[in-house]
């Protein structure tokens, strides 16, 4: 084609495409190259920018940008596209990590709130120390009628985690002192506190608690489980409005690590008035799903707590679940274990619930659409709880209740597909698989080498179909989940202070723990349609980490602060 007929042939479609535009009613640039107007961009509350979008929604895992309106994600994509459809408040977080928000699966809020709040005792390893944080909290409160503390560590009194009452009593022998451990299974008394509570020689081990005793026979400071009880029967309770604080505490500080849904793991009607009296008020920052202590037969759904209703519902609190404790714990030799503890004269704990009673128990919560919530630490509370949850199944055949067995420190390697079989996910507390003071001086002499080398086994969970979801059992330890996802992935200590890998061959992916922490733990919170993932219409809950954990040595994932944290499109946290 000549130029001059190229040309006539260019005049003539840009004049067909002019008259086109003009009948279409379309704006049509001027001669001077303008462009045509915008259409008018939809509202948007806030827009994140330039940012490391892991959405963990399988269809779309990437993106760059998210529009946010009404508390909800409006749209993801690519910064140009959302910039060019919505206009707003820009936040340009320039390759920062942006995740939904973090879910804690396993936590006791409440009580790690007033824990901040009074004679906090979490996290000091040694012995010397401990006693002089104790001492400090004596002198700071001089004339209360009790000196209680909170998550003093086993591991500092090895290897039996067994303080006597006579270290207390040279702190303050005149009024009683109470120091509960960081797990929860045991608690350290002085003399004073033992003769309040009537505890003697005379004394006998309640059903499913241990007094440990000195050589004369005489209680010699440390209760385990269900003995705790002795003492605090007579301990002032705890007002509503000391519970009001202690979760409006944790609840700022879960906020601070991302997390913007808990399972608060233990509720019982006290806990339970708190959460809704905070749902009333508006004060919640996070999710919550209360699972509601449950003994046997005789306290079996009572109408007042457990309220299967309430999933689906859209409530900010529901009271959908059940807590079981199957067994303790290995550090007082209270977990249930297949086969006995090493010199402890054929012991292999203690099963909490007798068998009959167990399977009626699942088996009518199961009917009735309550999700059941197991503590399981040893190898034979673990296949209890599994055995127990199939027969509800061959009674009541399959549901959607979502069950769960949590801890699991030692499961036997021919329970691990049942998880995934029996659709029972598998809530590990991963910060806890690396070889420190409990297991190397505490665990290792009474379950020798071969069940540690077993211990918290994500991997082969993982590996034979599991779902695994992910929670902190906080205050018992840290309830940063950037802390267990990177335990979780190296089997190290994530502050570096403790040599050594805890079986590395149960290491997980990045990707597992990313989902232990959201997709998956939104799906066993039946929130699946709210929260979990970063897609338009889903409650704008999320998360904004400083780095990008994908351009990080994994030994690094721990340190990586929150930057941000947005519940219902709300912020609720900002490092700034």
């Amino acid at each position: 084609m000549r130029k001059d007929d190229m040309f006539r042939f260019s005049l003539a479609r840009w004049v067909l495409l002019l008259g086109a535009l003009v009948a279409a009613g379309c704006e049509v640039p001027d001669r001077q190259g303008a462009a045509p107007a915008v259409p008018d961009r939809q509202s948007a509350d806030l827009i994140f920018t330039n940012a490391a979008v892991y959405t963990m929604n399988p269809d779309q895992p990437r993106a760059e940008a998210v529009a946010i309106g009404g508390g909800q994600i409006l749209a993801v994509g690519s910064s140009a596209d959302i910039s060019a459809a919505y206009e707003g408040p820009v936040r340009d977080l320039g390759g920062q990590m942006l995740l939904p928000g973090f879910h804690d699966a396993h936590a006791h809020p409440i009580g790690g709130g007033l824990q901040l709040m009074g004679c906090d005792l979490s996290g000091i390893r040694e012995q010397a120390v401990l006693l002089d944080a104790i001492r400090a909290c004596a002198a700071a409160d001089p004339d209360g009628e009790w000196l209680i503390g909170e998550g003093w560590e086993l591991s500092a009194f090895p290897p039996e985690g067994n303080p006597t009452r006579d270290l207390l009593d040279a702190i303050d022998a005149d009024r009683p002192v109470l120091m509960r451990a960081a797990d929860g299974h045991s608690s350290w008394v002085n003399s004073a506190a033992l003769r309040r509570a009537g505890i003697s020689a005379d004394t006998p081990d309640p059903r499913n608690g241990v007094i440990e005793r000195d050589g004369d026979g005489a209680p010699s400071g440390t209760l385990r489980e269900s003995a705790q009880g002795l003492v605090e029967a007579v301990v002032p309770p705890l007002t509503h409005a000391q519970r009001l604080e202690g979760a409006r505490t944790a609840l700022r500080h879960a906020n601070s690590f991302g997390i913007t849904s808990i399972i608060d793991a233990s509720v019982g009607p006290e806990e339970l008035a708190v959460w809704h009296d905070l749902e009333a008020s508006g004060e919640l920052s996070a999710r919550i799903v209360a699972s509601i202590r449950v003994r046997g037969m005789a306290d079996n759904v009572n109408p007042d707590l457990i309220d299967p209703g309430s999933r689906g519902s859209g409530a900010l609190v529901r009271a959908d679940s059940a807590k079981l404790f199957l067994d303790g714990v290995l550090e007082g030799e209270t977990a249930a274990l297949l086969e006995p503890y090493i010199g402890r004269g054929g012991a292999s704990g203690t099963l909490n619930v007798p068998w009959d009673d167990l399977v009626a128990t699942v088996t009518a919560l199961d009917a009735q659409g309550v999700q059941i919530h197991m503590h399981a630490i040893g190898d034979a509370a673990v296949r209890q709880g599994l055995d127990a949850l199939e027969a509800a199944r061959q009674v009541n055949g399959p549901n959607d209740n979502r069950h769960h067995i949590c801890h699991l420190q030692l499961v036997d390697p021919a329970d691990y597909a049942r998880f995934g079989e029996l659709g029972v996910r598998a809530n590990f507390q991963a910060v806890w698989a690396y070889p420190d003071a409990y297991i190397t001086d505490v665990n290792l002499p009474v379950v020798g080498q071969e069940r540690v080398d077993r211990m918290y086994p994500i991997g082969s969970i993982a590996r034979a179909g599991g779902i695994i979801v992910g929670g902190s059992d906080w205050s018992v330890s840290s309830m940063n989940p950037l802390d267990a996802i990177e335990v979780g992935v190296t089997r190290r200590d994530p502050d570096g202070i403790v040599d050594g890998v805890l079986n590395a061959d149960e290491a997980v992916p990045l990707d597992t723990m990313l989902a232990a922490y959201t997709r998956n733990a939104a799906e066993l919170m039946h929130q699946e349609d709210q929260t979990g993932t970063i897609e338009p219409g889903k409650a704008a809950d999320l998360v904004v980490l400083a780095r990008d954990l994908y351009a990080l040595p994994a030994t690094e994932i721990s340190e990586v602060p929150v930057t941000l944290t947005l519940f219902q499109g709300r912020i609720v946290y900002d490092a700034d």
